[in-house]
């Protein structure tokens, strides 16, 4: 029997069948730490910022966009 595995790195739900964009919205990938969940925050409109919110507790967490960025897409918050 195959074990299923936790692919974090693409979208289920995303589907170019049901007439969505070519690639999925930017995400970054969040080990919320206070409720040990994970969950995607994804850029703001005016792309200055990555926003979302713990799946657990509801807690706003914002991830700004600066010059130089970084290469990674997975983040733990504190």
């Amino acid at each position: 029997m195959k074990t299923p595995q936790f692919d974090a790195t693409s979208d289920p739900e995303f589907s170019p069948d049901r007439g969505q964009q070519a690639t999925p919205p930017p995400f970054l990938g969040i080990q919320f730490r206070c409720c040990h969940a994970y969950g995607r925050v994804y850029r703001n409109a005016a792309q200055t910022r990555y926003e979302g919110r713990c799946p657990g507790c509801g807690r706003l967490l914002t991830v700004p966009i600066g010059q130089g960025g970084s290469s990674r897409r997975f983040f733990r918050a504190e």
